[in-house]
């Protein structure tokens, strides 16, 4: 019985948990839009517009409305640790994009990365 036992608790540990889709990191802004989306759809109304809004500007790649957008969910009252997790890595994931956008010479991307940097301050 004890053999049967940890032949089973060894099996449990060999295979890795499936990852939370809201919880790992997205690779670019469309991903990260993926994922405010999944976390906020039992959201209040409100919180849930506001999240629905910055997905659609970080799928549009209009980044400095998305962090904008981001900001204003950031500072809502009553996020669950999934929420608060989207828009970490959503800001995380625009950061990454921004500064290759710089990058590359777009004077946007600077703005947005501006805006990025203070909503990180705060």
């Amino acid at each position: 019985m004890a053999a049967a036992l940890m032949m089973l608790t060894t099996a449990g540990c060999s295979r890795s948990a499936p990852e939370d889709p809201v919880v790992a990191a997205p690779k670019n802004p469309e991903q990260a839009a993926t994922q405010v989306s999944v976390a906020f759809e039992q959201a209040a109304p409100e919180v849930k517009q506001m999240a629905t809004v910055a997905a659609e500007f970080m799928r549009q790649a209009d980044y400095e409305k998305a962090v904008i957008s981001l900001g204003a969910i950031k500072e809502s009252q009553g996020l669950t640790l999934q929420q608060g997790m989207a828009v970490h890595n959503s800001m995380v994931a625009l950061e990454a994009s921004l500064i290759q956008a710089i990058e590359a010479g777009d004077p946007n991307a600077k703005r947005a990365y501006e805006l990025l940097k203070a909503h990180k301050r705060n």
